[in-house]
This record gives structure tokens, C-alpha cells and sequence, in this order.
């Protein structure tokens, strides 16, 4: 269970599936978020083994941003490939608003493990566009964890992102499905929508303890917004249980608050199948 890895942005499809796919299993997943501003996420993944040292997985899912008026469609890819020491994934996701909006997706990670811990690094590619706004940005990042016994760990990590935003990006009509993810003054970033967000930098640090079918993980992000230079801060709290060896249920609570004093409480709720 690496739990540490959930809600890391752009990279959680594809660290979820990492995580799955150590044993070489086949799993399928379903998971629903909601905050309190009124946005609402549905994803579901099936991920596949090819042989013992690498992976496939599919996504499809849905957003609602309270802000817009129309819905977010997400269908992803991803695939990796790795043993006990390192491990690399690739995935990329396409997310689009009626055909008048899409925002694409690539992302990356690297990994090395040792007996105590390991390190990687992210690479990631953004680009949106509609017929009044666009946006294209890079991203790279870093990330480790030390395991000071077999069930506890602590975990951090950085990403930074450069940004071209066109003029009307930012200032446009903030109904455009753009505009609300540049973080204006109107909601607090959850992990609902945290993946689709335009985040100038962020830092995280977390700690995990896993008994024998279940595990406990905390963590606190540092975001800063793209657009406004606004800081974020949340905390979120997150539990696996594996049930029968197959049925993994994993509860989520958070809490974002803002400069601005805005603030939002968030849940969520996945359960997987793995076979």
C-alpha cells in the first residue's frame, strides 16, 4: 500500500496503478470526491499486468466545477514498467467541456528503492485551449521517503511549473472551465479538483503507518496559485483497508484554506477489486 502517493497532482492515476500493479495483479478501482463549494468528482480505473515487471491502466471519470456550467470529462492512459529496485510509469489524460474546452496531460515519474527508502522525480506537460483561452505548462518535481520501521514512514516532495497563459486566460469570464481552475477568489483547492488545477509551485510532507491489512496516512500541501500568487494550504487525512485479500475501501478527509481566507472541507471514498 503506498498510500503517500494519492492526491500527488497530475501523478495520482498513475501512482495508484504503480501501487497495484507491485503484485502483479489485476485491479479495478471506483472512487467519488465532493467538497463543500459544490464540486464533485467520479473516477474509475482497471489496471492490467503485462508479464511480472510491467503495467497498463485505463481511466474514465467526471467533474463538476460549481463555477461552470457545463461538465468535465477525463479519460486517461498509463503504462510502467519496473522491479523491486526501479520503477517507471508514463500516463497521459484528456479532459474535455462539450467540445469547447480540452486540457491534455502528460506525465511522468522515475523511481529508485532501497531498504530504507527511496527517491524520484516527475516530469510533467500541460496544455488547454478553447476558443477564447489557452494555456501550456512544464513541470518537474522531486520525491522521497524514509521508512524509519517496517510500518512507518515519512514522505515529502516538490514540484515547480512554468506557465504560458494567453491574454485572456486571465482575464476572461470565470464560467470558463480555464479561468475557474486558475484559482480565483471564489473557492479553496480540494483534491476534487486538485489534478486539474494551475498550481506555480507546491510542497508536500506526510507521514504513513501500515499494519498488516490496513494503513493510516497523513499529509500537508503548500500550493501557491498559478494566476494569483495566492498560498494554499491543506491537510489531508486518508485509510486503506484491505478486506478478504481483494477489497481495498480507503476513506479521505481534507481541509484547504487560502490567504484569502477562504476555506473548504473535502471527502472522498474509493473502493477497489483486485484479483
Amino acid at each position: 500500500m503506498n498510500l503517500e502517493r494519492y492526491s500527488w497532482p497530475a501523478l495520482a492515476c498513475l501512482m495508484m496503478a504503480t501501487a497495484h500493479a507491485e503484485g502483479s495483479r489485476h485491479s479495478a478501482a471506483v472512487s467519488v470526491q465532493a467538497d463543500e463549494d459544490g464540486n464533485r468528482q467520479g473516477l474509475s480505473r482497471l489496471a492490467l499486468p503485462l508479464g511480472d515487471h510491467a503495467w497498463i491502466q485505463g481511466s474514465i471519470g467526471r467533474t463538476e466545477l460549481a463555477s461552470v456550467p457545463r461538465d468535465i470529462s477525463t479519460v486517461g492512459a498509463a503504462v510502467g514498467i519496473g522491479n523491486q529496485r526501479v520503477d517507471a510509469g508514463v500516463e497521459f489524460v484528456r479532459r474535455t467541456a462539450d467540445d469547447q474546452w480540452q486540457q491534455q496531460d502528460w506525465a511522468a515519474a522515475l523511481n529508485w528503492h532501497g531498504a530504507r527508502g527511496g527517491v524520484g522525480a516527475d516530469g510533467f506537460l500541460r496544455s488547454a485551449s478553447s476558443n477564447k483561452e489557452s494555456a501550456h505548462s512544464q513541470g518537474f518535481g522531486l520525491h522521497g521517503d524514509l521508512a524509519f520501521t517496517p510500518q512507518a514512514k515519512v514522505f515529502g516532495g516538490v514540484m515547480r511549473y512554468a506557465y504560458d497563459f494567453s491574454a485572456s486566460s486571465t482575464t476572461a469570464d470565470s464560467h470558463t472551465p480555464l479561468s475557474s481552475l486558475l484559482l480565483g477568489s471564489t473557492t479553496a483547492l480540494s483534491s476534487v479538483w486538485r489534478d486539474q488545477a494551475y498550481i506555480d509551485r507546491s510542497y508536500r510532507i506526510g507521514a504513513s503507518y501500515r499494519l498488516q491489512s490496513a494503513a493510516v496516512n497523513a499529509q500537508y500541501f503548500r500550493d501557491r496559485a498559478a494566476n494569483t500568487g495566492e498560498a494554499l494550504n491543506t491537510l489531508q487525512l486518508q485509510a486503506e483497508f484491505l478486506l478478504a485479500q481483494q477489497w481495498l475501501v480507503s476513506p479521505l478527509l481534507g481541509y484547504s484554506s487560502g490567504d484569502s481566507s477562504r476555506r473548504s472541507a473535502y471527502a472522498g471514498l474509493s473502493l477497489g477489486y483486485m484479483w
